[in-house]
């Protein structure tokens, strides 16, 4: 019996303990934690610039403050800090929207039309050791990655992200116009799911412009678009003189690339011309 006693007491002082604990000292917060969804935020000077100089021309959204449901949840990322998002939008307008807006028409952006832009701060790691730089996805949504790494004084950064962002356009013109049917003829060969395994030199010996350009044909086709405007016409020829015997296969796919504009309307020659000047600009 006084064991029981013992025991009906001890268990009475465990609950006071607890009941003790539990008690409430520090009143709860009225206003919303950030980052958590849903929050209010305030228009700021960033988000201005952003409005006056992209939804209001092209009715572009460019996403920076965080959602999760805009990016792979799987992956660990992070925002982009906001003093690197100006910089980056800068430098988007000046070597992507200002080039194709001269030579294609104001509306040319509007008829391929992106409607929003997600940054994100740092990569996204695959499990096979790749990369991912910038995705198109639906035709009208890119998300570029590695904000946080840019800066527009470094021309070799500059270089990295416009490519990027050529690229994933080049995706979304070719989900709208079909790649031209000959271009499946070039390389089929060498197009393999571990293309990682293989570096650019190698791949430059096969007759692809870079080592991703082996994945897929519409990978092909983007990256040799995106070389030939961002790297550019030098680099390009560099690369055929270094590998002559793929010198036929490298000047159809160029080829290729010229005329698949010129049915968009756009002389490529001059593309390259003004994407060149872009850069030049903005890093200066």
């Amino acid at each position: 019996m006084k064991t029981m006693y013992r025991y009906v007491y001890f268990l009475l002082l465990l609950i006071c303990a607890m009941l003790l604990g539990c008690k409430k000292t520090e009143v709860l917060p009225d206003e919303p934690i950030n980052g958590l969804g849903g929050d209010d935020w305030a228009f700021n000077a960033l988000d201005d610039y952003l409005y006056e100089n992209f939804v209001i021309p092209y009715n572009i959204e460019v996403k920076y403050k965080w959602d999760p449901y805009e990016v792979n949840f799987n992956r660990n990322l992070v925002p982009p800090e906001e003093a690197k998002v100006q910089p980056v939008m800068e430098t988007v307008k000046a070597v992507w929207m200002n080039p194709y807006e001269k030579i294609g028409g104001e509306d040319f952006l509007k008829k391929y039309q992106i409607l929003k832009y997600v940054l994100v701060g740092s990569p996204e790691y695959q499990e096979n050791g790749t990369v991912i730089l910038g995705t198109a996805e639906g035709g009208n949504k890119i998300i570029l990655f590695v904000v946080n790494y840019f800066a527009k004084n470094d021309r070799a950064e500059v270089i990295r992200m416009m490519h990027t962002i050529h690229h994933e356009f080049a995706h979304i013109l070719h989900q709208t116009i079909a790649i031209p049917q000959a271009w499946r003829a070039l390389s089929t060969s060498w197009y393999t799911a571990t293309w990682y395994n293989t570096t650019n030199q190698q791949a430059n010996t096969q007759g692809l412009i870079t080592a991703y350009a082996k994945s897929t044909m519409q990978e092909d086709f983007v990256e040799t678009i995106s070389t030939l405007l961002v790297e550019g016409q030098a680099h390009y020829e560099a690369v055929i003189t270094a590998n002559p015997s793929q010198a036929a296969t490298f000047r159809r796919k160029e080829e290729l690339v010229v005329a698949y504009y010129k049915d968009l309307g756009i002389d490529f020659r001059q593309l390259q011309a003004e994407v060149k000047a872009g850069i030049e600009f903005i890093t200066k």
